[in-house]
């Protein structure tokens, strides 16, 4: 049986849509930062006790114990299916820029100014 979504189309969209910046801004979930800590409405116990981590981009309930990924989130929220889920992360890659793909060129462009002050003539 063939796959819709690849591993890393998949992975992408767990990994490159920052999990914060959905809550806030595109699904709208009520979040507030309190000392500190972002944190956000737990669409399943409806608490605060939550927070999300940069680093692992999961969101999670203190509360209820679930750790959501943006794909989580969206099936949660929306009530939709993991397909639909994938579908609408997918209209929304293109608004998110992705801070390795800049870094990538801005070093090819400073590798390619390193090769141009250096040519002698």
């Amino acid at each position: 049986m063939k796959r819709r979504f690849t591993g890393g189309e998949l992975f992408q969209l767990r990994n490159r849509i920052p999990v914060d910046w959905l809550i806030k801004e595109q699904l709208h979930i009520p979040s507030k930062v309190i000392e500190g800590i972002f944190r956000f409405l737990c669409p399943l116990c409806n608490e605060f006790q939550t927070a999300t981590n940069p680093k692992t981009n999961l969101a999670r309930c203190f509360l209820c114990e679930k750790n959501f990924n943006p794909i989580d989130l969206v099936m949660t929220v929306k009530g939709v299916g993991f397909v639909d889920s994938v579908k609408y992360l997918q209209t929304l890659v293109p608004n998110r820029p992705d801070p390795l793909t800049d870094q990538r060129l801005e070093l090819n462009q400073l590798i390619g100014d390193i090769g141009k002050r250096m040519r002698i003539g």
